[in-house]
């Protein structure tokens, strides 16, 4: 993730040199953006293009040090627990949640639901923090940690609407075998959200799934260029809020932004003129 102050990049399993750790992560990254019942073998040596021995070689070598676990009856591969509490340890440490727990903890309180935090990895997204509010209905089934295909949350559609539309396309053009993947992914209730978050400037999120039980809404946090470096987000029943509501709803959410962006960036942006 770039905030635009830094020459670094992302990178992928494809700019690792050849060898043992760039099939580890060519395989961490298949599981991850696999089924949440894990993947089979066929699977793994179909989507990484490795040799079938290759294959169960390294993930043999990612369950020695826990990364990867195989379920007994099933026989399929996930992220494994000791990969899990990096991940976590990570996020724990993540500058942007620190930056953020005070404000959004009080989003919360204020809307008397979940708020989630993510940010974007390349076409994920990860969940690195989740603040639950005071009712005692929860719609938010999120967690921290939580990843999937960019675009497929609140906090995802807030951060599209902010960004540029040719960057957007790109991104749905390439997630959307992904989107396919997913039960109920309903494509033309999603295209109509994404079209309502970038003319709205924050995400409006509904009817992207068949189960039209639940909507949300979504806002960026950008860096001093504009550009999305995060977005928060929080999802309610559908029909739960009127429409005074909803635009209270949007204005708590970029309210919220707003001053986590002035925690982050304010000490960056250059001295007014005297």
């Amino acid at each position: 993730m770039s905030n635009g102050h830094s020459s670094s990049r992302t990178v992928h399993a494809s700019d690792l040199p050849a060898g043992s750790l760039n099939r580890a992560v060519t395989l961490l990254e298949a599981i991850a953006q696999g089924p949440q019942e894990g993947c089979e073998l066929s699977d793994l040596v179909a989507r990484t293009s490795l040799p079938r021995p290759t294959v169960y070689r390294v993930l043999e070598m990612l369950m020695t040090v826990g990364w990867v676990s195989r379920d007994p009856e099933t026989r399929r591969f996930n992220l494994g627990a000791d990969l899990a509490a990096l991940g976590f340890s990570a996020i724990s440490r993540h500058p942007l949640e620190r930056t953020a727990a005070t404000t959004l903890s009080a989003l919360a309180e204020k809307l008397s639901q979940v708020v989630y935090l993510s940010v974007r990895s390349g076409l994920d997204f990860v969940c690195v923090g989740r603040y639950e509010g005071p009712s005692q209905i929860q719609v938010g089934r999120g967690w921290a940690g939580m990843r999937g295909p960019f675009g497929m949350t609140p906090a995802c559609m807030g951060m599209f609407a902010r960004m540029n539309p040719d960057e957007v396309r790109d991104i749905i053009k390439l997630s959307m075998p992904r989107y396919r993947r997913i039960d109920g992914f309903d494509e033309k209730g999603f295209r109509k959200s994404l079209a309502d978050s970038m003319d709205a400037g924050y995400g409006i999120y509904g009817n992207i799934v068949l189960d039209r039980s639940t909507s949300g809404m979504g806002a960026a946090i950008c860096d001093p260029s504009g550009h999305p470096v995060a977005g928060i987000g929080t999802t309610f029943i559908t029909g739960w809020l009127d429409d005074a509501q909803l635009k209270q709803c949007a204005k708590a959410l970029m309210t919220a932004a707003t001053d986590i962006e002035h925690r982050m960036f304010l000490a960056e942006l250059p001295s007014p003129k005297r």
